[in-house]
């Protein structure tokens, strides 16, 4: 345990802390179709995640006893203390502690030290040389602080008075100069007198400078959270001469509880402080401790009901770095969700590019295609290029298939290449290529071309005069009963023997509930006698802290209904589920939010289908 504290702590590095800024356009250059990509989640500089190529996951370093809200401190011999909320069996009275003399390898049980035969629940830690503070709320929601000894940890605290009614999450934050301060709730403070026996002023409430929000964010996006940092556990600590206030709040990530921590920055215990940003995901209420070497680490402490915690109900430490703006974060060299998705690698990172589509080709090759050059090529620059390969491993670039020749169409604005796809046809014997184009202020149009040699290669033809459908994201698909292209959202419709048309009416894809399986990104799969349509969903903060994710419904129907949409692979979001030449089933995916183990690349997740259900295998420990 020992070594694996050391190499974890190691990758920390504090530098000064800046606000984060919404980047305009290059200067000369149109901005983008939609606004929306002048400051997204899919860009490295919000990116709260950044796992470093041997990144490792998570262990715990306590898991002596079942505990939530959990607090650590690390006196000046070495010496670990960890005190939380007391679960299941054992006493469940008063303040317990434990102690580990060797880095967490081995834990002692202190028992209650404080507070027996109550009931107290979040109780928070501070060591100051040899002072140790515990610092809770009693039976009644009235704030303590008492006060002992590193050398007697075991007894012998001394109360404050009732400090502040109606309290949770209370914690202390000892200023440079030995200033104490209560913090409790999700964020109120108030200054303590000296002796710790009463407020010393009014309490206030801490939350990002309103200043910080005068430029609202485009449509679409998510408006920051303007009126608190977090919404329960506040604590603080200060760092090269910045006060940093962590709180914990529920964001619905990944489709789940998970409970995130953020931060926020002032040069003063009161502010202004900084927007607040995620910094440790999943990691449940935390207090963040400097330790003897002077590295900064989150206790990681999270509840059973998030679904993609690495464990729950024990501790871990996440070694803290900084982002190239000053931000804290988790550092690269930790894991801390676990699912496969975690610790995959991007696979052509030298191209950027997003919506990603793989198709296994009639020669047995794969053929890789995606939107490029950030958020897309502007016309008249750039087109689709394709990729190949024959492992899935190690991919080339072959040659660009779509150059914006034959589209039958004059954009009057400026108009962006997305989400193309690429698709081996059996019963034609050759590949099908469909793209969007979205321009600005217009919306977005999809077209339908051909190979005409049966190749991926091409060249490839318009089937159409112009485009073939108004929306975006086209995919084809194949079953034994014809051809079809599915788009915007679910809409499919039928294409007729010459594949310039449609053969029927065009239909709608919807679950059970009537509501659309994805927003946008949609894809078919068949296997079996079942359908699963996939699609992809924002979940939590939309387009700030939230997670792109793959959903999917299935069917024995074509045409529906389908079952309730399931989240099946975290951070997924617009990708296709294909079948590889050993039977085994992948699903591509770009990086799309600030969470993701990677922004804007092309990589491959393993999924499991088995009767109806897509999943994603938990990380390999």
């Amino acid at each position: 345990m020992k070594k694996r504290l050391a190499a974890a702590l190691a990758a920390t590095a504090l530098v000064s802390v800046t606000a984060n800024a919404q980047a305009p356009a290059p200067q000369g250059k149109p901005g983008p179709a939609d606004p929306i990509f002048l400051d997204h989640p899919s860009m490295d500089r919000n990116a709260v995640v950044m796992p470093a190529p041997d990144a490792k996951p998570l262990k715990p370093f306590f898991a002596a006893h079942a505990v939530l809200d959990a607090s650590i401190a690390q006196a000046p011999d070495g010496r670990w203390f960890l005190t939380g909320t007391v679960l299941r069996e054992g006493r469940r009275d008063g303040i317990q502690l434990w102690v580990s003399k060797d880095e967490g390898t081995s834990w002692q049980a202190l028992g209650v030290v404080h507070g027996a035969g109550h009931r107290y629940l979040a109780p928070d830690i501070q060591i100051r040389g040899d002072r140790m503070l515990l610092a809770f709320a009693d039976d009644n929601g009235c704030a303590h602080v008492a006060t002992g000894s590193v050398a007697r940890p075991t007894g012998g605290f001394v109360e404050s008075p009732c400090l502040v009614p109606d309290a949770s999450d209370v914690s202390v934050f000892l200023d440079d100069d030995g200033t104490p301060y209560l913090l409790w709730d999700g964020g109120r403070i108030a200054r303590l007198t000296p002796d710790l026996a009463r407020l010393a002023e009014a309490p206030r409430f801490l939350k990002p400078d309103p200043a910080l929000f005068a430029v609202d964010p485009p449509a679409g996006k998510d408006w920051p959270v303007r009126l608190r940092i977090g919404k329960a556990g506040a604590s603080m600590f200060k760092v090269d001469g910045q006060y940093v206030v962590t709180a914990s709040e529920v964001t619905g990530r990944m489709r789940t509880a998970t409970d995130d921590v953020y931060m926020a920055t002032a040069p003063s215990p009161y502010g202004p402080f900084s927007k607040r940003f995620l910094a440790v995901p999943h990691a449940g209420q935390t207090n963040v401790v400097r330790t003897r070497d002077g590295r900064l680490v989150a206790s990681y402490n999270p509840r059973c009901e998030d679904d993609f915690a690495m464990f729950c109900e024990q501790v871990g430490l996440v070694p803290l770095e900084r982002a190239p703006d000053g931000r804290l974060r988790q550092a690269g060299s930790v894991l801390t969700e676990n699912s496969a998705v975690a610790d995959r690698q991007a696979l052509v990172p030298g191209e950027t590019m997003r919506d990603p589509s793989v198709a296994l080709g009639g020669d047995g090759a794969y053929y890789l295609v995606g939107t490029q050059k950030g958020f897309g090529f502007q016309y008249p620059e750039g087109g689709v290029t394709l990729y190949r390969s024959t492992d899935l491993k190690r991919w080339s670039s072959q040659k660009m298939i779509f150059d914006w020749k034959g589209l039958g169409y004059t954009f009057k604005n400026v108009a962006e290449l997305w989400a193309p796809e690429i698709r081996w046809v059996a019963r034609d014997r050759t590949y099908y290529l469909a793209f969007s184009v979205m321009e600005r202020d217009v919306g977005g149009k999809t077209w339908l071309f051909r190979s005409t040699s049966g190749k991926a290669e091409g060249p490839y033809v318009n089937v159409a005069d112009s485009y073939f459908v108004e929306g975006i994201d086209g995919f084809p698909f194949e079953d034994e009963s014809g051809v079809y292209l599915l788009w915007g959202g679910g809409r499919i419709g039928k294409l007729n023997a010459a594949r310039d048309g449609f053969e029927g009416p065009v239909r709608r894809l919807v679950d059970t509930d009537g509501e659309n399986v994805g927003y946008e990104g949609n894809g078919l799969i068949k296997v079996g006698d079942t359908y699963f349509l996939t699609g992809a969903e924002w979940h939590g903060p939309l387009r700030t802290d939230g997670t792109y994710d793959m959903m999917y419904g299935t069917s024995k129907s074509l045409f529906g209904p389908y079952s309730k949409r399931r989240l099946a692979v975290p951070h997924g979001g617009h990708g296709t589920a294909f079948r590889d030449a050993q039977g085994r089933y992948w699903y591509t995916m770009f990086g799309n939010d600030t969470t993701a183990p990677w922004r804007r690349h092309f990589g491959l997740v393993p999924i499991t289908i088995t009767g109806d259900r897509i999943e994603v295998p938990p990380i390999e420990r």
